[in-house]
């Protein structure tokens, strides 16, 4: 198996897989995350499929509450990742699709460049001015 497929690829093959059962599990794969009276539930492309809030965390500042969003949604993303590398553990690359030379999920190591070499540099997020979610009004 080629160790440099793309996730569409593997995507692809887990669907054309013998096992018809591999797209529905995928499909059914949810990760919770929860913290400082927010609860976020991701599904296998990180996406938000349920976002709840304590009424206390509500008092909190936008730009602090969209930072506990930003951070609970990317911390299931990554366990829904892994759920999904568990699911298709054979068809990945590498050892029992876990070895090292497959893909890995999870958190950069600090001492990793940031980027693909030869592809575009990937700048961080500034987190967002707490002005930045309040409502302009315009002058006519």
């Amino acid at each position: 198996m080629n160790p440099e497929k793309t996730a569409l690829e593997l995507a692809d093959d887990a669907f054309a897989a013998p096992d018809p059962g591999y797209g529905a599990r995928l499909a059914a794969i949810r990760a919770p995350a929860a913290a400082d009276g927010v609860a976020v539930l991701v599904d296998l492309h990180g996406a938000l499929v349920d976002l709840r809030f304590d009424r206390w965390a509500l008092n909190r500042s936008p730009g602090e509450l969209a930072a506990t969003i930003r951070r609970l949604a990317s911390e299931a993303g990554a366990d829904a990742l892994r759920q999904g590398r568990e699911l298709l553990g054979d068809l990945l690359p590498g050892e029992a699709g876990g070895g090292s030379e497959g893909p890995r999920i999870g958190v950069r190591p600090a001492s990793e460049p940031h980027g693909v070499a030869g592809g575009p540099e990937i700048r961080p997020r500034r987190d967002p001015d707490p002005d930045d979610f309040l409502p302009v009004t315009w002058a006519t």
